[in-house]
């Protein structure tokens, strides 16, 4: 029993003496550092200031080109084809005649019913001559007179049928590939080639429906595509959908870009980025001088050797900087490194390059 006591005298001592052991080290470890924070040493720190910049705010989406005109060039009538008037990838202008079908029957139509007018016409002139004389009645000039306004919408209708016949560009625009060739027969309704308007190219794509406030015509708007990894296409918004999609919340936009060197085709996948404002003034700094805690940021900057929390509101976030909206003037100097060991009011040493070189190796 007096050997047990003995033991535990001998464990109670060690407790102690680690217990000791421990506070002392932590007294000497923690020492500057509680000091620090209680105002008793200088917490050193390396400061930046923020400064001036410019802010975009910006919405990121993805896009489809589209011409600005484009159809499926059709034949109305059904014929063969008798002549093809352009090469594929033609730029052509509006009115010129791209294919022509055989149109003999009706140009022989045309000239039988011209005939026939001709005819009538004079049927006419000469009842209008005899008239003056009382030799024919008023009504055997009036049904003259009805006869060649017969004929002449029978010319008419035989000149539309061969102009039919001749299938023209509908605008200015670049033709497409050929889907028949010369001597096929065509039904109504065939598709022949495309004709696209590319001077110009839309792009279709959507934004969330938060953003539609700021959404107007003539925002500009930044577009890329993998064919044309280095180079970015430059247009503005043109028009705003009227409807919001129920199942996406978001507002279609369309925008058109310049395309005078034939770079974009319709159909294309682009990546868009909206340009909603710019702030050309906005107060920036780096993404390691904040502090978060919940929803709440904050910062410390540094006035006359002293440490003074204050909260922030933060703006848009870009390449390692952050906007500051509200907390931070340009030109303030604000901590970016030694946070842990701040509080608000503490004393601090602005370390130069030399100690921070040293502290960063420590």
């Amino acid at each position: 029993m007096r050997v047990i006591y003995q033991l535990a005298g001998v464990a109670a001592i060690a407790v102690v003496g680690v217990t000791g052991w421990t506070w002392l080290n932590l007294q000497q470890t923690g020492g500057d550092s509680a000091g620090a924070a209680r105002g008793g040493g200088a917490v050193p720190v390396e400061v930046v200031a923020a400064r001036a910049g410019v802010v975009q705010e910006t919405v990121s989406a993805v896009g489809t080109t589209l011409a600005r005109e484009s159809v499926d060039i059709v034949a109305e009538v059904a014929g063969r084809i008798a002549a093809i008037r352009f090469e594929e990838g033609q730029r052509v202008s509006s009115g010129d005649v791209l294919f022509e079908l055989d149109q003999s029957r009706e140009d022989a139509e045309l000239r039988e019913a011209i005939a026939q007018r001709d005819d009538a016409r004079a049927k006419y002139q000469r009842a209008r001559a005899l008239r003056e004389d009382d030799n024919v009645s008023q009504a055997q000039v009036e049904e003259l007179a009805a006869l060649l306004e017969a004929n002449e919408a029978r010319v008419a209708v035989a000149r539309s049928r061969v102009v039919d016949r001749q299938i023209r560009a509908p605008f200015d625009g670049v033709t497409g590939l050929r889907d028949v060739s010369l001597g096929a027969y065509v039904a109504p309704g065939t598709r022949l080639t495309t004709l696209d308007d590319l001077a110009v190219v839309r792009v279709d794509f959507a934004v969330p429906e938060r953003f539609l406030a700021s959404l107007q015509p003539g925002l500009p708007v930044e577009a890329r595509n993998v064919a044309y990894r280095e180079q970015s296409f430059g247009g503005e918004v043109i028009r705003v959908g009227t409807r919001v999609d129920p199942v996406t919340r978001a507002v279609r936009v369309q925008s058109e870009f310049d395309n005078d060197h034939g770079e974009l085709r319709p159909g294309m996948f682009m990546t868009v980025r909206l340009i909603l404002g710019q702030r050309d003034n906005a107060v920036l700094v780096p993404e390691e001088a904040l502090v978060t805690q919940g929803e709440f940021s904050f910062a410390f900057v540094v006035s006359e050797d002293r440490a003074r929390r204050v909260e922030l509101v933060v703006g848009q976030r870009r390449g390692g900087e952050v906007e500051i909206l509200e907390g931070i003037d340009s030109g303030q100097k604000v901590v970016v490194a030694g946070l842990q060991r701040l509080r608000d009011g503490a004393t601090v040493r602005v370390l130069d390059s030399s100690d921070s070189s040293a502290m960063a190796v420590r």
